[in-house]
């Protein structure tokens, strides 16, 4: 938990020099944060557990100045200025193995900078498209949001779905709502 918790906080500082950047060269905020992701993306493809990079980067045998000089190579001319500059703060930092998580982070910011929310729909079995229509028409209404829906499949649930938006979880699964019976059975018994 405290790592997400450092994670947000680096997409939030990556957000804010984003957006000096932008207005710093009059440019709209939006295309500037969907450019930023996407270099952020080939950050942590660059340094993913695994990689030859991200080993060279891990290793404490190699010297810092070495490691933010190779970074700098990778990502010189490839990424916007910003990110360059961020993934030396992580290098520095020693934060270099929350760049997937950071990316995650960004993303959310980026998605709600264009109005978007994701909703995570986990349901016994498959929906029908017009199903999926439907809730996403009713969550889009709900919010006021545009919502993008990304659906699970979870056969414990025995029936019914529950659809979760940011920290907000709507319930209507037949495990919860037999859960809820048989709580109400006994607090009547006794």
């Amino acid at each position: 938990m405290k790592d997400n918790n450092v994670s947000g906080r680096y997409a939030q500082a990556l957000y804010l020099l984003t957006q000096k950047y932008a207005a710093k060269d009059g440019q709209p905020l939006v295309p500037v944060l969907e450019r930023t992701l996407e270099d952020l993306k080939g950050l942590a493809e660059l340094v993913k557990p695994g990689s030859k990079a991200g080993a060279f980067l891990t290793n404490p045998q190699v010297s810092p100045a070495e490691k933010r000089r190779v970074l700098e190579l990778g990502l010189k001319g490839r990424s916007m200025r910003t990110v360059e500059v961020f993934g030396d703060l992580l290098l520095r930092k020693k934060r270099l193995n929350l760049t997937a998580q950071i990316t995650r982070d960004f993303e959310t910011i980026v998605e709600r900078a264009k109005g978007l929310q994701r909703a995570q729909v986990v349901s016994a079995v498959p929906l029908t498209q017009p199903e999926l229509d439907r809730l996403h028409g009713e969550l889009e209404r709900t919010t006021g949001k545009k919502i993008t829906i990304t659906t699970l499949v979870d056969p414990t649930l025995l029936g019914g779905a529950y659809v979760r938006i940011g920290d907000r979880i709507v319930d209507r699964s037949v495990t919860t709502l037999l859960q809820a019976i048989a709580h109400k059975l006994f607090e009547v018994s006794v």
